[in-house]
């Protein structure tokens, strides 16, 4: 019986497989994503306009606009491109257009996307943009916090993307300064630039922190992403002057996740705030277990804390019980090498690099060997080694680089 069995059973999990979507379900789901319209980019191997098509949608007015662009085609036809191209008739040659819900074309062009084209062409279209489209909503229902939630993040999204082109590569020198060790100071916008560019999201926030805003405060984090409000003294200086209530509302709820992510977040754009004071201002639950204390949500903004303040003995205060508590249970040591590089890099890296900034490089060395034979990720020993070299502990480097090549036991 038990053959049949077998077979009956894999017919019928073939049956629930999911197939694979063909070019016209394919470019169906794309058109049912982007609700309010799409730039639509057909390439082939004598025109690859996805450069400049990307660099003419960073126009203020289309980035205002915020349609996602999707591009088919490129050196060799697929599926998708010949089915486009035959939908609409797109004989040979490159080809863009503005495409609504419905997938109907309402303007288009056979010559490369300049910025001024697409630019009159979505004037023309009238489309309706998603803040719009939520500014309207509001209008007549101003008490909805989820629409202002969403409102925030489709401003934050665009003032991201206007910061990104009046900084450009300031940005990255900037961000690789600030990796090697070099902050100096703030990469600001030109009070104009900040004003035409922040004003708004900063007046969203500023209304949502005067209302209910712990009623959102789980969209909150997914409304403000994007690191560019760092380069806005408007923005630096608005979470400066409300980060205060997100403090209160963690002295209530130390381990609420969402609340740490909105700190956090607020933290880094007010020009970083140290989070020691706000964790003893904090009453864990009582019986609250080391490995627990401070919660796993602020573990990277505390050792980045400790590490500014040279802290290393908190450091690894709050990350040996972790340790200790993962190898405990049997389950966590039984989930093979998935978890390990993360908990390396949450957990165990700062722990290692404690113990050797604190002179006790023999614990961390046993750390190591432990990370070795509990993890089962082969990447333990080369990260050890790396961070070894980094701290200028040669031996150490030597001695873990080892045992990259010793044979699996």
């Amino acid at each position: 019986m038990r053959g049949p069995v077998l077979m009956l059973l894999s017919v019928a999990l073939v049956a629930q497989a999911p197939k694979a979507l063909g070019p016209a379900e394919a470019f169906a789901r794309q058109l049912k994503q982007n609700r309010l319209g799409m730039w639509l980019v057909l390439e082939d191997e004598s025109a690859t306009w996805g450069t400049p098509a990307r660099a003419a949608l960073q126009d203020d007015a289309l980035v205002a606009l915020n349609l996602p662009l999707v591009l088919v085609g490129g050196k060799k036809p697929d599926t998708l491109s010949t089915y486009v191209r035959e939908r609409y008739g797109w004989v040979r040659g490159g080809h863009w257009a503005l495409v609504d819900a419905d997938g109907r074309v309402l303007a288009e062009g056979a010559t490369p996307p300049e910025a001024a084209k697409l630019s009159a062409a979505a004037e023309r279209a009238g489309l309706k943009t998603r803040a719009q489209e939520l500014a309207e909503f509001l209008t007549r229902n101003g008490d909805h916090l989820e629409a202002q939630a969403a409102l925030l993040r489709e401003r934050t999204l665009v003032a991201c993307r206007r910061t990104q082109k009046a900084l450009g590569p300031e940005i990255e020198k900037k961000a690789a300064e600030e990796a090697a060790g070099k902050p100096g100071e703030p990469l600001l916008l030109s009070t104009e630039l900040d004003g035409k560019i922040w004003s708004e999201t900063a007046r969203l926030l500023d209304h949502l922190f005067q209302g209910d805003w712990l009623e959102v405060s789980s969209d909150l984090p997914w409304a403000l992403t994007g690191g560019e409000a760092t380069h806005s003294a408007t923005m630096r200086a608005l979470w400066s002057r409300h980060l205060p209530l997100v403090e209160d509302a963690l002295r209530r709820q130390p381990n609420a996740w969402d609340l740490w992510r909105i700190w956090i977040l607020g933290a880094d754009i007010s020009g970083g705030r140290p989070l020691a004071p706000l964790l003893a201002s904090l009453e864990p639950l009582p019986g609250t277990a080391p490995e627990d204390w401070p919660p796993a949500a602020v573990l990277e903004a505390f050792v980045r804390d400790a590490k500014k303040r040279g802290d290393w003995r908190a450091i690894r205060e709050a990350m040996e019980p972790r340790w200790d508590e993962w190898r405990r249970d049997g389950r966590r040591a039984a989930m093979g090498q998935g978890p390990g590089e993360r908990i390396w890099s949450r957990i165990l890296q700062p722990l290692v690099e404690s113990l050797i900034s604190l002179g006790d490089a023999g614990a961390a060395d046993q750390v190591v060997l432990q990370a070795i034979e509990a993890l089962r990720w082969e990447g333990v020993a080369a990260q050890a080694r790396d961070l070894a070299q980094r701290l200028n502990r040669s031996d150490l480097a030597l001695r873990w680089g080892a045992l990259t090549q010793a044979p699996a036991r």
